[in-house]
């Protein structure tokens, strides 16, 4: 069977779980704490990053290449289109969200972190043993000096532009390319994630994310698009 080893909300391994649900494939998720269990996982494969998917005496790494990987294994359905144009789409799109996108996102939660430090908890659930609460909690004081002049207003307002109009291509239509589900949609889906936490997050986090994008009502479509994909597919955390 197939294994995953994952950060639960880590937005790429939900891009992983969410391709394996796309095509119903059997698997188990070994759950890894960030910066503890990665030491374990480095240790067994060389890698600091998670996902890391292992299929048999196969391993592979990087969400990206785990998806191909899926699209080997199990033909159907695609989720990188035959049609060469629209594989050429879904991948740009792709790309643009696991790089571009997942920076700029990944900045402004961080940034909600230090408005949040509750949120960590609620992050790391019960996992975390009491002697690491104290540095867990100390995290956001950290990340404030760490992100000091990364974003500024204009950056916030150039995501913040990308996400109305990623809105208003899904209110025409149900997918960003063509009239299936593609990597195109399971990678801008998945990152969301950490703006607004989708209902596979547990009931811990389903809803919370980053404050001045959760409520906001110009998304409100996006984050309904992300969850219909998320329903479609049955997204499920341990099999």
């Amino acid at each position: 069977m197939l294994e995953l080893h994952q950060f639960r909300h880590s937005p790429y391994c939900l891009k992983v779980r969410m391709a394996l649900a796309a095509k119903k494939l059997e698997y188990r998720t070994v759950e890894i704490t960030p910066a503890i269990g990665q030491i374990d996982i480095f240790q067994k494969t060389g890698q600091k990053k998670l996902p890391v998917l292992f299929d048999n005496e196969t391993t592979i790494h990087d969400s990206s290449s785990i998806i191909r990987h899926l699209e080997k294994i199990e033909i159907e359905p695609k989720l990188i289109p035959e049609n060469l144009k629209e594989a050429s789409q879904v991948q740009i799109i792709e790309n643009w969200a696991d790089t571009t996108l997942a920076k700029s996102i990944k900045i402004v939660f961080l940034e909600e972190l230090t408005k949040n430090p509750k949120l960590i908890s609620s992050l790391f659930s019960n996992k975390i043993s009491d002697s690491m609460q104290t540095p867990l909690f100390n995290i956001p004081t950290k990340i404030a000096s760490q992100i000091s002049g990364l974003i500024n207003q204009k950056e916030k307002e150039s995501l913040k532009l990308n996400l109305e109009n990623l809105s208003n291509l899904i209110n025409q239509e149900n997918f960003l390319i063509g009239d299936k589900l593609s990597i195109a949609d399971i990678s801008v889906a998945s990152h969301l994630s950490l703006l607004k936490f989708p209902n596979s997050s547990g009931e811990n986090l389903t809803g919370q994310g980053c404050s001045i994008y959760v409520n906001d009502p110009s998304l409100q479509n996006l984050f309904k698009w992300r969850d219909f994909i998320e329903d479609q597919l049955a997204i499920t955390n341990h099999h």
